[in-house]
Order: structure tokens, then sequence, then C-alpha cells
């Protein structure tokens, strides 16, 4: 949560352009990353916390390739919300993102998945914090449901 916030910060900061996006999207990635290792690293006993590693991992690996910007393939994006990706990511007032080219490196952990229901893209590693969070919600209804205590109370009203 707090990685979050500092990320959502960061990017408002460099929109606003109190931070640049070569100072703000790297910084913005560090803070989310070393909250999320911390809380990743406390919690090594829950397995889907692995698929949230392993996503995380392959963002990180792509980000730091790209001097700490997520590559966005344009033609990935839907139609609808192109144009204005391409503005955005044109004005480099996106701390996150860049624009992915020929010579990006590991092009392929990119956001190049479109997902049209919600006019967005996302890369694999994206896929494996989603597979990760469901798994992770999954996993601890399951625990809390095997911890609860049977109470063995009837609460049934009869009119007997």
């Amino acid at each position: 949560m707090l990685g979050a916030l500092l990320e959502a910060f960061v990017g408002f900061s460099t929109r606003q352009g109190w931070l640049s996006p070569e100072v703000g999207g790297p910084l913005a990635k560090a803070c989310v990353l070393l909250c999320v290792s911390y809380g990743l690293l406390m919690n090594l006993r829950l397995r889907s916390l692995w698929f949230i590693w392993l996503g995380l991992a392959l963002n990180t690996v792509v980000i730091v390739a790209n001097q700490g910007h997520m590559p966005v393939r344009l033609e990935a994006i839907p139609l609808e919300a192109r144009e204005a990706m391409a503005l955005q990511l044109a004005s480099r007032s996106d701390a996150v993102h860049s624009l992915m080219t020929p010579q990006t490196p590991f092009y392929y952990l990119g956001d190049i998945l479109p997902v049209y229901w919600s006019k967005t893209v996302l890369s694999l590693g994206d896929v494996y914090l989603l597979i990760g969070i469901a798994a992770l919600v999954l996993e601890l209804g399951l625990k809390a449901r095997r911890g609860r205590e049977d109470w063995n109370i009837d609460i049934r009203f009869d009119a007997d």
C-alpha cells in the first residue's frame, strides 16, 4: 500500500513537472520494489506470493533495461485509447512508460498484451501479478476457512 502511494505521488509529481521523467520513473519503481520486496520476504510461506514475485521480477528486468521505464507497444493499445496514449508518451509526461522502438531491450517483457475492455495493455509480468493476487485471495480464504472453529450454533427458527 505504501509503495503504491509513493508511486502515485511520484507519478503525480512528474505530470505536474516537479520531477523529470528520467528521475520520476526510476524513483517510482524503486519505491514500489522496496516496499513489495519487504512484504514478499516476510510472507514467503504463502505459495501464491511466488507468482507475484515472478511478475515483479519480470517487470523489474524490463524496466531496469530501459532506464526506469516500461516500454509500451503503441500498436497493441486498443484504437480508442491509442491517440491519447501516443500523445502522453510523446510529451514524456509519463514517469513510468516509454514508447517501444525496434531497439528496445527485452521488448517481449514490455506492455504488449492488449486488454480491449479496459483500453490498455499489459506485460507478461502484469499477468503473473494478476494471477498471484487472485491466487493470494484464494489461498488466504482457504486458510481462514480451515482455521475457523466450528461453534455448532443452531440458528434455525422453528415454529414448533
